[in-house]
């Protein structure tokens, strides 16, 4: 095991560089063993497992790349303030010959080459955004974007059931190879309405097709959530192309334990409670890409994603209730099943119009339309019992949401600036059908209670406009 530390700054002003790529490479077969990124105080560190002579590759836009080579290696290196030198920006032409880096800094968003981390190739994308900056994943795998979990994650810019049921389970399942880019845009364009979120992550799979096919499989096992396997392919004949990728992972039963305390006030009297959740479930996803250039101004494309599952859930609590002196005053085990099924369905059309004059001149209109049904079932059952008189009951909730959205978006760039705009009608249908059943002795059954039965359906119909315009120095305007 070799461990790396150091850190990186500018060789003139002596500025912490953040977001440096450093990559540890074997020096004899110049292959790649680990990468890393630079703190925002210019410190690294990168821990490999490795006994061969190595060399530290730095990588950074707008900087000359430098490698130094690491003398009298052991298991453990400082080596100390590395100086990277501003590139001279009066050179006509530039030639690239070393490392691709990781980070790439733009005007509203910073971007995670996938393609260029090593590691890449035998991790899951989940663990890929566990290393991409202002984004972290906790150890139960929730995804955060600057500590906060308000925001969106869009594939290909756009949004998907697949993910926005259960992005760590997807993203688990989905492995790195799959993926592009990771692009986390901390000032959204108006076409995203991002308004009140921290910010969006754009994953970008890959898409880079040539004449003819080609297939990947990747299987994994890891020993907290189980198994996955993902099957990936493109397709390209003439003008016609396709892209798709499908893919399952299991979750392996789990069962922690728990328990708490709690005093009360005035009298002082004491709620214990403890026992077991056991969790586990399946997923499986899906999505196909279909493209068609009409010709070099005129592209098609359609896309379809499918995702479902099962989570299943069971917990044993046993609760009392004592007073000031520790006498028994209520007692219970509660016994609780659940399931819960969902699905989702992703249908999207584009039409894309260029412009002779001008390539980056673009005339996009879209249709998405999204369904996702989710059905919850929770069966609760009470046995020994002290002054606690509650039948069992069960509850169930058939919820989900329809959406259809209609978007226009016109980009049209000048020499020192950028315009943007369109409109956007979004239907939407969200619905609740929710009951609670209470079991009654003298009938041996279930019977539903009013009180507790809501039928909830809810339609709306949006529609919104966005303007834009971008500049060399940042955006200018926004007006939703």
């Amino acid at each position: 095991m070799l461990t790396v530390r150091g850190f990186v700054v500018d060789s003139i002003t002596r500025r912490p560089l953040a977001y440096v790529t450093i990559v540890l490479s074997d020096k004899k077969s110049r292959q790649n063993v680990r990468s890393a990124l630079s703190q925002e105080d210019g410190s690294f560190e990168i821990v490999a497992e490795t006994d061969k002579t190595c060399r530290l590759l730095f990588t950074f836009t707008g900087y000359n790349d430098k490698t130094v080579a690491l003398i009298n290696q052991g298991t453990y290196l400082n080596v100390g303030i590395i100086t990277l030198a501003a590139a001279d920006t009066r050179l006509k032409e530039v030639t690239i010959t070393g490392q691709r880096p990781v980070i790439k800094r733009e005007l509203d968003r910073i971007s995670y080459d996938v393609g260029a981390d090593p590691e890449s190739i035998s991790l899951t994308t989940l663990d890929i955004m566990r290393k991409v900056p202002l984004l972290t994943v906790d150890a139960a795998d929730n995804i955060k974007l600057k500590g906060s979990g308000n925001f969106k994650i869009l594939i290909n810019g756009k949004e998907s059931a697949l993910i926005a049921k259960s992005p760590s389970d997807v993203l688990r399942a989905m492995p790195a190879t799959n993926v592009e880019k990771i692009e986390v845009i901390t000032t959204p364009p108006s076409k995203y309405d991002a308004e009140g979120l921290a910010g969006i992550v754009n994953i970008i799979t890959s898409k880079n097709i040539s004449q003819g096919y080609n297939i990947g499989i990747n299987a994994r096992y890891n020993t907290v959530w189980g198994p996955g396997m993902n099957i990936n392919g493109t397709l390209k004949q003439g003008k016609f192309g396709v892209a798709a990728f499908a893919g399952q992972n299991v979750h392996n039963k789990q069962t922690p334990g728990f328990g708490n305390s709690q005093i009360f006030n005035p009298d002082k009297s004491v709620l214990s409670q403890n026992g077991t959740n056991t969790l586990g479930g399946h997923h499986n996803y899906a999505n196909l890409e279909i493209s068609y250039e009409i010709d070099s101004l005129n592209l098609l494309t359609a896309s379809l994603g499918l995702h479902n599952g099962i989570n299943n859930q069971s917990s044993d609590q046993f609760s009392t209730t004592r007073d000031n002196d520790l006498a028994l005053v209520r007692k219970y085990h509660l016994n609780s099943t659940a399931e819960n099924n969902f699905e989702g369905l992703d249908v999207g059309l584009n039409y894309e119009l260029g412009f002779k004059k001008d390539k980056n001149r673009l005339l996009t209109v879209s249709y998405k339309y999204n369904y996702a049904p989710n059905k919850q079932s929770t069966d609760n059952s009470f046995s020994d019992t002290v002054n606690f008189d509650q039948p069992p009951y069960r509850q169930y909730n058939n919820a989900g949401n329809r959406e259809h959205t209609i978007q226009l978006d016109y980009v049209r760039p000048f020499k020192t600036l950028t315009i943007e705009t369109g409109g956007k009608v979004i239907l939407r249908n969200n619905f609740s059908i929710f009951q609670t059943s209470n079991y009654d002795k003298a009938l041996n059954d279930y019977i539903i209670n009013p009180a507790q039965t809501n039928d909830f359906r809810f339609f709306i119909s949006l529609l919104l406009s966005d303007f834009e315009n971008q500049g060399s120095l940042g955006r200018l305007g926004r007006c939703p």
